[in-house]
């Protein structure tokens, strides 16, 4: 980092460049904001005796934009951009983003930039590491916040960029005003305050109770050495001596391993950012490297664009000053004729009053039903002139200044009624239909560069997160699409996509890349789902595995209290559902794998126990061919029998072939329905036989698709 000197004559530098700019958008956000602003500079000389009315128009309608950006609630989503990174480590850092801008300032800063972005034309908003206890501060315990910035136009300062985002900006100031007082309470010395050799720095203060400081931010180049010694261990120098599972190396080891081990050596450049404290004549924090990679303030423009180098930025209220202006001028010629008397004056000479000017007086009062005057008479006292010699008219309101008027509100109304910026697919219905009653996109620059900042912001993030969240074993809180929070391990030891076993799971590299969307917070998120399934539920039977699925996910979809329990069941009826149908249930926390490991677990001990059901079912099928068997042998026996007694019968007399007539009537009774029965045995032992070997042929599938599944989830 520069030393203390350089640094103010950078900052000097730096503020000399934009300062027109800036105090061009102090003036528009005074002028739509501030009581009486907009009276300033000529108008206050040229109107000083007349009415100085502020029919303020802006503010309305720059306040629905700025409505109809919060309610679209934009937000970052995370996505891997790289062979090392990985989906799920991608979900990992889309969740802490979502904790860390959820629990912070986030909501606030965004709100805040937008507001001075849209209407003075610049706003910022800053992404901050904190240690988790202040009283005992610990580098490997820190956590990011988002915070905002207020009055950016009048406190941040960036070094030469054109760049909107400023990413690629190598130092940025944050002028702060804080109370004298604590500040040299805290460290035990004089501070010398920043405006005392800058006169530019003209906020309304009380020098002897505050002062002025200012957060410094440089980015530098640190040249590393990455020591590799194959199997993902690595070693790097040149930033602390740490190995690729964040711990720390002394240089002694590092030596005895390096003379011990083969390796290869890698020298590569990074970008790093420090950061100190500014007072008026040195450093309050000494310069310390931060986890950022870019300077951790974020800009947003309004209206921004490049101009022969030079950039030009402005807000709303910049395209809108002087037909407001005009409006207001309007105002007050047209208060001046309505502070003037509505009434016609009559005009009398002296002498036509002299004797009547009580009546006069009075004749309100009194409600007299007529008011005398005198003739004018000449030296002959010969009256020549009765009644009034003239009448003075109230003002009127001219043809000019009418139609000045309608023109000025049709400018205005045309200016504050059109534009609207172009709402993405997956927005709610209510907010497309706003956008179908629009008719323009006008203001379609202010959303993108919202959502530009809002990248920026989360791309800057990440790069911290990777070096604070992941450079060592640790525990993070993170948040879910349904606002739940669950607790994730770092760093975890697996094999990674090349057969190296490491600290690669839940270990984010890679890089990440950012795109910004409506509705990634998840309440809107969630309303969204519920919608789409509810429409979803209008084709599906309720009794299908379709039907049940989207009837849990309709219930997941829900807010509000009350409901977390039938929620929590339906979203593990859902895991039910998809394991039925031999599909990837995608648990996302902790708890719901662990689900999905026991009932994978018990379908296995269920197939297990069901392998031995087949050999069962072909005994049962060995035993019916057997007593097919022996019931076609007894058959066989029976029909021999009855060719004997037939044999035999025929042998005897005539006395006794009544009886073997009768006999043979009985014999062939007896046969018919034995072979009656018979058949009937026979048809339902091949139904039994072929009933055994279909359920044996199910159950072969199921067992088939049990181990999809398994095979599947590991």
């Amino acid at each position: 980092m520069k030393d203390f000197e350089e640094s103010i004559i950078n900052m000097n530098a730096a503020n000399s460049a934009s300062y027109d700019r800036n105090m061009a958008c102090i003036d528009d956000y005074e002028f739509a904001i501030a009581e009486g602003a907009m009276w300033r500079g000529s108008y206050a000389k040229q109107f000083e005796n007349k009415p100085k009315p502020e029919i303020n128009q802006l503010f309305g309608s720059i306040n629905r934009i700025l409505g109809q950006k919060q309610r679209l609630e934009m937000n970052a989503k995370i996505i891997s951009n790289s062979d090392d990174a990985t989906d799920e480590d991608a979900d990992l850092l889309q969740s802490r983003w979502r904790n860390d801008f959820q629990s912070s300032d986030g909501v606030e800063s965004i709100n805040n930039s937008d507001q001075e972005a849209f209407f003075s034309g610049f706003g910022a908003f800053k992404v901050v590491a904190k240690y988790e206890d202040e009283e005992s501060p610990d580098k490997n315990k820190q956590y990011l916040c988002v915070e905002p910035v207020y009055s950016a136009a009048s406190s941040v300062i960036f070094s030469s960029s054109l760049r909107k985002d400023k990413a690629d900006s190598k130092q940025c100031w944050q002028l702060i005003r804080t109370s004298r007082k604590a500040i040299e309470e805290e460290y035990g010395a004089d501070v010398v305050s920043l405006n005392s050799s800058n006169d530019w720095l003209d906020w309304s203060t009380d020098s002897s109770k505050d002062l002025y400081l200012a957060h410094y931010y440089e980015a530098v180049t640190k040249s590393l050495t990455i020591y590799d010694f194959g199997g993902g261990y690595t070693i790097t120098t040149g930033d602390g001596i740490k190995d690729s599972n964040g711990e720390s190396i002394s240089r002694e080891d590092l030596k005895f391993i390096r003379d011990n081990n083969d390796h290869s050596t890698i020298k590569k450049k990074v970008r790093r950012v420090e950061y100190a404290l500014l007072s008026g004549d040195r450093y309050l924090i000494k310069p310390s490297l931060t986890p950022f990679k870019r300077i951790p303030i974020i800009p947003q423009y309004g209206y921004h664009a490049v101009i022969n180098g030079i950039e030009y930025y402005c807000g709303e209220v910049r395209k809108r000053r002087d037909p407001q202006m005009f409006f207001n001028t309007y105002y007050s010629s047209l208060m001046e004729i309505m502070s003037a008397p509505q009434v016609e004056k009559p005009e009398y000479a002296p002498e036509q009053m002299a004797r009547h000017a009580t009546g006069r007086s009075r004749a309100n009062i009194d409600n007299v039903p007529y008011i005398l005057s005198d003739p004018i008479k000449d030296i002959n006292d010969n009256p020549v002139h009765f009644g009034p010699i003239g009448k003075q008219m109230p003002p009127q309101l001219g043809s000019g200044l009418a139609a000045a008027g309608q023109q000025l509100q049709t400018s205005l109304l045309g200016m504050a009624g059109t534009g609207q910026s172009t709402v993405p697919s997956n927005a709610s219905a209510d907010a497309i239909q706003q956008v179908n009653e629009r008719q323009d996109d006008a203001f379609q620059p202010l959303m993108q560069n919202s959502m530009s900042s809002i990248k920026s912001a989360c791309e800057c993030w990440i790069d911290g997160a990777q070096m604070l969240y992941f450079s060592n074993e640790r525990r993070l809180r993170v948040m879910g699409n349904d606002g739940s929070y669950s607790q994730v391990k770092t760093m975890q030891y697996d094999m990674d996509g090349n057969g190296n076993y490491g600290a690669f799971k839940n270990s984010a590299r890679g890089k990440y890349t950012v795109q910004v969307k409506v509705g990634e917070s998840f309440k809107d998120k969630k309303s969204a789902e519920l919608d789409t399934t509810l429409k979803m539920l209008q084709f599906a039977d309720t009794n299908s595995p379709q039907g049940q699925l989207l009837l849990n996910q309709a219930i997941i979809s829900t807010t509000g209290e009350g409901g977390a329990r039938s929620r929590k069941v339906a979203s593990y009826q859902i895991i039910d559902n998809m394991l039925a149908l031999g599909l990837d249930p995608e648990a996302e926390t902790e708890e719901e794998q662990q689900y999905v490991q026991q009932k994978l677990a018990q379908q296995q001990a269920a197939a297990q126990q069901q392998q031995s059901n087949p050999q069962d079912i072909l005994m049962q099928i060995e035993m019916l061919k057997q007593q097919t068997l022996m019931l076609n042998q007894q058959n066989k026996a029976q029909e021999l029998q009855l060719k004997t007694a037939q044999a035999i019968a025929k042998d005897q007399g005539e006395q006794a072939k009544l009886q073997s007539e009768t006999a043979l009537n009985i014999a062939n009774v007896t046969q018919n329905q034995q072979k009656i029965d018979n058949d009937a045995r026979d048809k339902f032992i091949k139904n039994a036989i072929a009933i055994a070997e279909l359920e044996f042929k199910s159950q072969q599938e199921q067992n088939a698709n049990i181990q999809g599944n398994m095979q599947v989830m590991r």
